[in-house]
């Protein structure tokens, strides 16, 4: 694996290397590769979204987490115009429109679009939906020891009247999941004092409508309304038998629905568009958790959570961009939103005949935030593109209790924007470079206490908690070649402020001052990471048709551990992964096969009061065979786990704080899932 790798890196790197096939079709001095539908005929795609992933070298980047409508996004277009919706996104667009409704896909560097928010390769997916066409998609899925799953599926159709495009989907994205093992927990010393066998069973089904809708008032105005809603029914058990008699059971459960919609109206003005933009998302979600430990001899043991939240936001946009006879574009924007999440939760201890109710007070967290930017892409020395935003953001933090009373206000001004650059270092070596200086989003629920019965971990909500800012920086190298093989190599790198992590506060309980874990702020963080993607031919090796499409990454994380003073790696965070796969379409057959192979890293959570890690016995491998012409549809049977490779926990329980070091118990587990089989049966109409 590794001296694979390092091959292909070289080989991105020394401009002599050549490998000859003609590459899709390049516009003349404009660097944006064009790839018409012929080039995807052999992979049989059905939808535009297939059509994507078969795009040499391409790797869809997703960031849906950034603030408001003008940050990040996915860097995939339609029809030249990025899609504005942050639950419906791009991707989940393109997997609902067929293949045939698709023109052609262009590929080039985000500085030289003008899309503000983008990075690196974006892809141009070029769509025409005046023919009415669909597309339908059903799978299911067998494991042992659980039942069958079946409603898993979609159905999407496409098309124009008059002047209205649409795009409607209906999906059911039914999971089924399933561990099994044994857990061990010792004493201090390392001694067995108890052996469970463990069973987990996981539940989820969600029926969801999206929509996709245009109408072209006139050549001047158009209006895109994009939307979904869905209803999420989850349900987690785990039942634990125990060599001392006593038998525990865990069950977590939430019954959700969330809508949301964006309108977005366009309209040509002067030299330029005008845009308005508006979105709205609301979510309602109750949640259930209960423990029950049945020991002999003993009185039942339940302890219940219960927590209704409900969320919401809604952003309002208004832009205006234009380009200037010399070739130079400025956009000016402005933006305004409102996000609020109200919780409330109940804690009950059963101990026989005797219950406590564990007061955990209701919150409310409201942030009100206006942005303004402007932004300009331009050339330098004829081949470099060059796009630079300026930006601020006010914002303000409102955080009240139950009682409706105001706990915190406070507001912040903060200053952001990036450069980021293109340019060609040779026929077929290309460099990309980026700064930002962003502002993270803050998950509001992290201001609000919360109870972990399954894993027996209580959080303390902070009230105090301020978005975390950065300077980030990304360098990317793109290597080509003749036949459809591109290798890219990118590097990023953070300084953090206002790190969102693990720390201890003190909270007040039982008119006491106690310290306790919870989500906050620590000053100062870094975080670094060198990447590899690409695709390869094995057309150089005689066997034709066939490719392979791998990615890997190295991470480094640092913040200063609050207890002992050293410098540890992000909560949740491992440091490598990688994913190799091969696909093999069969000259002149229907047939195609092929297989993957994933892995990545072990990840630790730190708390104040214990250590966790999570890793991997062995590499995921799967495998799948599909055959293009099932009575006009595709057949496919994959397998997944091939290895039945195994989770495994190490949970380092303290009596007291770690930098103590007195270790008041371990819990080692280990589970396995068992192989994964399905058939999917994928079509057009």
């Amino acid at each position: 694996m590794r001296s694979c790798l390092t091959a292909c890196l070289l080989a991105a790197l020394v401009p002599g290397a050549a490998w000859a096939q003609q590459a899709p079709a390049e516009a003349e001095n404009s660097g944006v590769q064009r790839f018409e539908p012929a080039y995807f005929e052999r992979f049989a795609p059905q939808t535009a979204a297939d059509m994507v992933r078969r795009i040499p070298g391409f790797s869809v980047r997703n960031n849906t987490e950034g603030r408001g409508l003008g940050q990040g996004g996915t860097n995939v277009l339609i029809n030249g115009e990025r899609v504005t919706s942050k639950e419906s996104n791009v991707i989940e667009i393109l997997e609902r429109t067929p293949a045939a409704t698709v023109v052609a896909i262009e590929v080039a560097d985000a500085a030289t679009l003008g899309v503000t928010g983008l990075t690196g390769q974006v892809a141009n997916v070029i769509i025409d939906r005046s023919n009415l066409s669909g597309s339908y998609e059903y799978s299911m899925e067998f494991r042992d020891e659980t039942k069958p799953r079946f409603q898993r599926g979609q159905v999407s159709v496409s098309g124009e009247a008059g002047k209205l495009s649409y795009t409607l989907g209906l999906a059911s994205r039914s999971r089924r999941g399933f561990e099994r093992g044994p857990e061990e927990v010792l004493n201090g010393m390392g001694n067995l004092i108890e052996l469970r066998d463990e069973h987990l069973q996981i539940k989820y089904d969600g029926p969801r409508l999206t929509y996709d809708l245009g109408y072209d008032f006139s050549a001047r105005t158009k209006l895109r309304l994009t939307g979904s809603g869905e209803l999420g029914n989850f349900q987690e058990i785990e039942r634990s038998e125990s060599s001392n008699g006593s038998f525990r059971t865990a069950e977590n459960a939430e019954d959700e629905w969330n809508t949301d919609i964006t309108a977005e109206l366009s309209h040509d003005i002067g030299p330029g568009t005008a845009k308005l933009i508006g979105y709205t998302r609301f979510e309602h979600s109750p949640f259930f958790s209960r423990t029950k430990l049945r020991t002999p001899g003993e009185e039942d043991f339940i302890q219940t959570f219960e927590q209704v939240a409900d969320e919401a936001e809604s952003i309002g946009r208004a832009e205006y961009a234009w380009a200037t006879e010399s070739g130079v574009s400025w956009e000016f924007a402005g933006e305004t939103a409102f996000n609020f999440v109200e919780v409330e939760s109940d804690f009950i201890i059963q101990d026989g005949l005797d219950n406590e109710v564990v007061d955990i007070p209701g919150v409310r967290v409201e942030e009100l935030r206006a942005q303004t930017s402007l932004t300009r892409g331009f050339k330098i020395f004829e081949k470099v593109n060059v796009q630079a935003s300026l930006a601020g953001e006010w914002s303000r933090l409102t955080v009240e209790n139950e009682a409706g009373e105001e706990t915190r206000e406070e507001s912040f001004l903060r200053p952001k924007g990036f450069v980021s650059l293109a340019f060609p270092l040779g026929e077929k070596l290309s460099m990309r470079a980026r700064v930002d200086r962003s502002v993270g989003q803050l998950n509001f629920f992290d201001f609000v206490s919360s109870v972990n019965l399954t894993d027996e971990r209580e959080d303390a909500g902070n009230k105090n908690l301020v978005p975390q800012q950065s300077w980030d920086s990304e360098l990317e190298l793109q290597r080509d070649f003749g036949n459809d093989e591109r290798i890219v190599l990118r590097f990023n790198h953070a300084f953090i402020a206002d790190r969102v992590d693990n720390v201890l506060v003190t909270v007040e309980r039982d008119g006491e001052l106690v310290r306790q874990n919870a989500t906050g702020n620590i000053p100062k963080a870094r975080f670094a990471a060198a990447r590899l993607e690409g695709t390869v031919l094995t057309d150089r090796w005689g066997l034709k048709g066939g490719r392979f499409d791998f990615e890997g990454a190295r991470f480094y994380s640092e913040v200063e551990d609050q207890l002992t003073g050293e410098n540890r790696s992000f909560n949740g965070f491992n440091d490598w992964f990688y994913g190799i796969d091969f696909r093999h379409d069969i000259p002149g057959t229907n047939w195609a096969w092929g297989g993957d192979v994933r892995r990545r890293g072990p990840e630790e959570f730190i708390r104040f009061d214990e250590e966790t890690r999570f890793s991997l016995s062995k590499p995921f491998y799967g495998a799948g065979i599909e055959y293009k012409d099932f009575y006009g549809a595709i057949l496919r049977l994959r397998v997944g786990n091939i290895a039945n490779t195994d989770f495994k926990v190490n949970r380092i329980r303290y009596d007291g704080f770690r930098d103590e070091g007195v270790i008041e118990e371990i819990e080692r587990r280990e589970r396995y899932d068992n192989q994964r089989w399905a058939i999917d049966i994928v079509g057009t109409f």
